[in-house]
């Protein structure tokens, strides 16, 4: 029963990727925050990411937004595999250290990264010299389509 059920779950998996592919690009967003931090945070920052990924050359995009933070970014990354509330290894990193906002940008992206994107399981954090291990996180989530008004 439990291997009828993993594989189930697998193929809906493998579905929903090919489907993701089948469509030319994808986009996601995350608000960050101090309160998303696994480590205890108090700061009043915080920032967006606008985050797209062009799944013909797998290019990721971003437009990266924040403010009221402790002091100037040590490092803006992009982290991954990891569920919400837990931590994973860097993937991408954003800017120099010392970054201003709004920071944009592009790089490529390993097929294994875009699936992680799919997944959920990316996010974003900055650091600064007050918070090395991070002063503010977003979790990326794909980002809904836009209502067409008549």
């Amino acid at each position: 029963m439990t291997f009828a059920r993993d594989l189930l779950v697998g193929f809906g998996v493998l579905l929903l990727s090919a489907h993701a592919f089948a469509q030319d690009s994808r986009d996601f967003y995350a608000e960050m925050a101090a309160e998303w931090q696994t480590k205890y945070t108090e700061s009043p920052g915080r920032g967006e990411i606008n985050f797209h990924v062009d799944f013909t050359t797998l290019t990721a995009s971003w437009d990266i937004k924040y403010k009221d933070l402790s002091g100037p970014p040590t490092s803006i990354k992009l982290y991954g595999p990891a569920q919400p509330g837990a931590n994973g290894a860097a993937i991408l990193s954003f800017g120099p250290k010392g970054a201003k906002s709004p920071l944009k940008g592009s790089a490529p992206l390993t097929e294994a990264q875009v699936q992680y994107l799919l997944y959920g399981w990316t996010y974003i954090t900055i650091t600064t010299d007050k918070f090395p291990l991070g002063e503010i996180r977003g979790q990326l989530d794909v980002k809904a389509p836009q209502k067409v008004t008549q």
